[in-house]
């Protein structure tokens, strides 16, 4: 993972499969797999559980797209 940006409001990044992944798999155990009343959730992660699913949403879109992308390329997953 490269941080190309910080500032008082976006960080930008540049993610490999693996940190993409770790990212990915993090927050569906954690929206899926894991129980937490919504008071917990909110507190241990300091976000709603509807706003973790949208990064969760958006963050498998982009995996999806990698994964074309690296077979399109004859890389691996």
């Amino acid at each position: 993972m490269e941080i190309i940006r910080a500032t008082s409001d976006v960080i930008t990044a540049n993610l490999g499969p693996d940190d993409a992944l770790a990212i990915n798999n993090a927050l569906n155990e954690i929206c899926n797999g894991v129980h937490l009343d919504e008071w917990d959730f909110q507190t241990r992660m300091g976000v709603d559980r509807e706003q973790a699913r949208k990064v969760l949403h958006a963050i498998g879109a982009a995996i999806d797209v990698m994964k074309e992308q690296r077979q399109a390329e004859s890389k691996e997953w």
